[in-house]
């Protein structure tokens, strides 16, 4: 991994929030691709291809749903 793919990953923490939510996020979109979902970047491997589309805004986390009240 590259200072560049370092720089990529720091920032796209700061974007989302946070680096857990930003790991789940690469960890479910690897597997997605691995499984053979369709890209929307084109990179030469899934890691890379999964922070592309979280850099340019294709894939999106998803926010957890409310507790409810009582």
């Amino acid at each position: 991994m590259g200072i560049d793919t370092i720089r990529q990953i720091d920032r796209l923490d700061e974007k989302l929030g946070g680096r857990f939510l930003l790991t789940s996020l690469i960890q479910r979109r690897i597997q997605e691709l691995i499984r053979g979902a369709p890209r929307f970047a084109e990179a030469a491997t899934p890691l890379r291809t999964a922070l592309l589309e979280i850099e340019s805004g294709k894939i999106e986390a998803c926010e957890a749903p409310e507790e409810p009240t009582l």
